[in-house]
């Protein structure tokens, strides 16, 4: 979802006569945080799907660490409406994964059984599980459906992390820089 909220915004802001080149000028204090974050589950990943899940006591932890790193990039981000959005989707994604023993729960309801049964047996993903009675914060979880993506769920703060990508892109790609001396 991200891919296609920075796509959009970029489309956004081409139509309110933005320049892309502006974007250029954003200053991201701390983006080293989000290579970081992105490595840590990228390593996550790999090491579930091609390593025999060596690190699969830590999966929890470090998912959890990736997200509170991405928080602080946020934190230290000047106030912008777009920011103030992404931080907000971070922090209740981050809420239900914490809550939930670092995975993401997932309503099943919406899939079909065999992804279902992947789900549930934990060989689909080191990052989500199946909701159930037991689930805190069960609405803060994937439960709502992609139009355009078979099998696919997302959660407030995906959606809410989409659209404030979605108002940051264009607004600063309208804003004029003064040049740096």
């Amino acid at each position: 979802m991200l891919w296609e909220a920075i796509l959009l915004g970029i489309i956004i802001g081409w139509l309110i006569k933005g320049r892309i080149k502006n974007l250029n000028n954003i200053e991201l204090k701390g983006w080293p945080l989000i290579i970081c974050a992105t490595a840590i589950q990228a390593f996550l990943l790999i090491d579930f799907n091609y390593l025999s899940g060596y690190l699969s006591l830590y999966y929890r932890y470090l998912y959890i660490f990736s997200f509170m790193l991405l928080l602080l990039f946020v934190l230290m981000q000047k106030r912008q409406a777009g920011i103030i959005i992404i931080g907000f989707g971070i922090l209740l994604n981050l809420i239900v994964i914490t809550a939930n023993q670092g995975k993401m729960p997932v309503d099943t309801i919406r899939l079909p059984e065999t992804v279902v049964t992947e789900l549930s047996s934990g060989e689909m993903s080191p990052f989500h599980n199946t909701a159930d009675d037991t689930t805190s914060f069960r609405l803060l979880g994937d439960w709502i459906p992609v139009w355009y993506k078979k099998n696919r769920l997302l959660s407030i703060g995906d959606i809410l992390l989409a659209v404030g990508v979605i108002i940051y892109i264009p607004a600063n790609m309208k804003l004029k820089y003064k040049p740096k001396h």
